[in-house]
């Protein structure tokens, strides 16, 4: 991007207390020598407006606003509920952001031009997005629209949290992907899956989007488990229905990750699980609905938005062709039967990097009529609670991003409860107990624009604290 400016400031600068230290002075001197040469007339670039503020004056005002909202909005916020720590139980904080690309940001320099140009080049950005990840100090990061070459700039960067890495490309030729760091002090990565949504043939599953689900065990005590799951669905905002069709993808496979085996009462048992991304739908969309709720009827739904249209055309009953093996209930077909956690079983996905090991596709005597399959309504076993509220229409609504206007699109959601038989739930081990506070809608409008002088990305970062409890064994 031929605009882009390097702006000298450091983390160390940023978080002196105002007025601004030496070092934002020589850089906002810097940008007023840059921009007179770029007017060509210092006078245009240094003199006062109407309202008495010249340019520079103007960004030092504004980055004042943004530091003094960061400070008020991004704090922790303890759950009301939460429950008490005991000295078997393990506490971890899990952060996700989408830190923006810099390759895309180049590319779709246009939906940038509001912004603080200065404020775009990516040795401010990493800085910026070093800071916060500092600040946090999460011992689970899962990045996404990271870098496939800033890879090793992040290794390094967060040495400091004894992280091991586990990075998903986007298929085709996109720049980034999906990320998950892990303190591997703390956690023993048993088993991961890289997950593809592209399936070569299937119209609703034609783009390059990826996720990561890992399976974690406690090093302190390795009956405990935990499977943390990370995506970036496709942006486009009239494709809810190929979002949808992600989702379905998705859940078969946290399935197949996150079985523990079976109750007594025969019910599957999961590890506690958290889900966190980029899923570019705001709350209580379709594929919302089907991740908080565990069922959404689609069939009466508009065909590409998933809305009620009373009257209109509707979607029917098929999502994703049979051929793929994923049933209504979110699970792989091919994994029906099984009774054991280690019970690996092939599903009939293709993935661009591993050896075919595809399940038997059914006969066309076996795929007629079957109840499984195309009914118009999907369900899964996995009772996601998102651990922020999602206030539509109130002045606390938070943000995440700007697409148009502040909205929510990414999300943390855990497994709060767990099936315990048809129709019965009984409290999971995993408990949330604090939350990185998001700011509101109110509040993001007064910060103005992101990327900015103080947030790295065109997203805020989520972030909870969790309690992995000892885990005692429901009576069944």
């Amino acid at each position: 991007m031929t605009r882009l400016l390097k702006y000298p400031f450091t983390y160390s600068a940023l978080l002196q207390p105002l007025p601004f230290p030496p070092t934002l002075a020589r850089a906002a001197a810097s940008f007023k020598r840059m921009s007179r040469s770029t007017t060509g007339s210092s006078q245009h670039s240094s003199s006062p407006d109407s309202s008495g503020s010249s340019p520079v004056n103007k960004i030092f005002q504004r980055y004042a606003r943004q530091k003094r909202m960061s400070e008020t909005c991004r704090k922790w916020k303890t759950i009301p509920s939460a429950v008490r720590r005991d000295p078997d139980d393990v506490q971890f904080t899990l952060m996700s952001y989408n830190i923006l690309a810099q390759d895309l940001l180049e590319m779709h320099e246009d939906l940038y031009e509001q912004h603080d140009q200065v404020t775009l080049s990516w040795p401010h950005r990493y800085d910026r997005l070093l800071a916060e990840i500092n600040l946090v100090r999460p011992d689970i990061l899962c990045l996404q629209e990271m870098q496939d070459d800033h890879k090793a700039q992040f290794s390094s960067g967060l040495s400091n949290f004894k992280y091991e890495m586990i990075f998903k490309k986007r298929t085709g030729d996109k720049p980034d992907g999906c990320a998950i760091f892990y303190r591997r002090d703390l956690f023993e990565l048993v088993d991961y899956h890289d997950v593809e949504y592209y399936q070569p043939g299937v119209k609703r599953l034609d783009r390059e989007n990826v996720a990561i689900i890992a399976k974690f065990r406690v090093k302190s005590n390795p009956s405990q488990s935990l499977v943390v799951a990370t995506t970036h669905l496709l942006y486009n905002p009239r494709r809810q229905d190929i979002r949808l069709a992600q989702v379905q993808v998705l859940l078969a496979e946290l399935d197949r990750l996150a079985f523990l085996g079976r109750m007594e009462s025969g019910t599957p048992k999961y590890a506690p699980t958290i889900l966190c991304g980029d899923f570019n739908l705001q709350p209580y969309t379709a594929p919302y609905v089907l991740l908080t709720t565990g069922f959404l009827q689609y069939e009466n739904l508009s065909t590409n938005t998933l809305e009620p249209i009373p009257g209109g055309s509707s979607f029917g009953k098929v999502l994703l062709p049979k051929k793929l093996g994923i049933m209504d209930d979110c699970r792989h077909e091919s994994h029906l039967d099984r009774t054991e956690e280690e019970e690996e079983k092939c599903t009939r996905l293709h993935h661009s990097s591993k050896e075919a090991r595809v399940a038997r596709t059914p006969s066309p005597e076996e795929e007629q009529d079957n109840p499984f399959f195309n009914q118009g309504a999907l369900k899964h076993r996995f009772k996601f609670t998102s651990a922020y509220r999602h206030n539509i229409g109130d002045e606390t609504q938070e943000a995440t991003t700007f697409q148009g206007q502040w909205a929510t699109v990414d999300y943390l959601f855990y497994t709060k409860y767990q099936c315990a038989g048809e129709k019965r739930l009984s409290e999971n081990n995993l408990k949330l107990v604090a939350t990185y506070a998001l700011p509101t809608v109110k509040q993001a409008r007064e910060i103005y624009t992101i990327p900015n002088m103080y947030f790295g990305s065109d997203h805020f970062a989520l972030a909870g604290r969790f309690l992995l409890k000892a885990q005692r064994e429901p009576n069944l």
